[in-house]
């Protein structure tokens, strides 16, 4: 009986769910009128869904006359569920670095506590993370805050819904050289990758005023390419050099600039309209315990899971 009440009404429960999923213990809940007009609902089929997550003990609430309905409980784990949001898709850069295994495990570690499976896919090049998330390919995906904020200024659809703080995508990005070479100087080959902001506009503003060949490839190859006499420089982050201790590059400092500690920061971008999505992100990915998951794995005191 009640599989079959749940398969009749289960639509208005689901859309229900998804919005009160976006309140809290004390908030007044839409009247009934409201979830009809929204969701062009009959009105026994709304106060029957709300009456189930009632019955389910997914929501409690009081009366309160004229002011209206209020909560005073919400089980968010339940309400979750009944929105049919157990599943989310996310995308992030390849994990090539500890700090990206730290983040890749803390996103894994923390929705799974909530029994939120995740297909994550690794991408990379934030721009076509970022259009996916922008088609609804994925719910959410990790960048970059310089790549999220430029490309939310032609793109308000999108938002921020979670920040990591300083170095919690990476410590810094330096600039590797060919044997022999301690700065760009005219007719060198610069490695360059367009589908990402941050190593595009890092080269670019570092080839300034010189006559250089810049060599389109992937950012993960530049090593490779180096090594193979392909280029002669590229940007690069430093973290792969440190983790993996590869002592046959040789490297400088690039000189430090406002926006690189927006370069180094992680965020969560979805889009706006999907609220529960949102919610959900910014509710459970805690910045506190990705810091502490990120610094364990760095330290060799976590395995990563991912």
């Amino acid at each position: 009986m009640a599989k079959s009440f749940y398969q009749k009404t289960g639509i208005a429960i689901e859309q229900i769910a998804s919005d009160l999923f976006l309140l809290e213990v004390g908030d007044r809940i839409p009247n009934v009128s409201t979830f009809q007009e929204k969701y062009a609902l009959a009105r026994g089929t709304v106060q029957n869904a709300l009456r189930y997550l009632k019955e389910e003990q997914a929501i409690e609430t009081i009366s309160k006359g004229h002011l209206g309905t209020f909560l005073v409980h919400v089980d968010h784990g339940k309400l979750q569920h009944f929105a049919n949001a157990d599943q989310l898709k996310g995308t992030m850069p390849l994990p090539y670095s500890k700090l990206y295994e730290g983040l890749a495990t803390g996103v894994y570690l923390l929705f799974k506590k909530q029994r939120i499976k995740l297909s994550m896919a690794y991408i990379r090049g934030s721009e076509e993370r970022i259009q996916a998330v922008r088609e609804g390919v994925y719910d959410f995906a990790v960048t970059s805050r310089f790549a999220a904020e430029n490309v939310i200024q032609n793109h308000p659809e999108l938002v921020i819904v979670k920040a990591f703080g300083k170095e919690s995508y990476l410590s810094r990005h330096v600039l590797l050289l060919a044997e022999g070479n301690t700065e760009i100087q005219d007719g060198m080959r610069i490695g360059i990758d367009s589908d990402s902001l941050d190593h595009s506009v890092l080269t670019k503003t570092l080839v300034k005023d010189k006559r250089v060949e810049l060599v389109e490839m992937p950012s993960n190859q530049l090593i490779y390419a180096l090594r193979e006499k392909q280029i002669d420089a590229g940007i690069w982050n430093y973290d792969e050099i440190e983790d993996k201790q590869v002592g046959d590059l040789h490297y400088k400092d690039i000189e430090e600039e406002q926006y690189h500690q927006a370069m180094s920061e992680a965020v969560v971008i979805c889009r706006a309209d999907r609220k529960m999505i949102c919610s959900i992100c910014e509710k459970y990915l805690s910045t506190e315990k990705i810091r502490e998951i990120q610094r364990m794995i760095k330290e060799g005191a976590m395995t990563p899971r991912y």
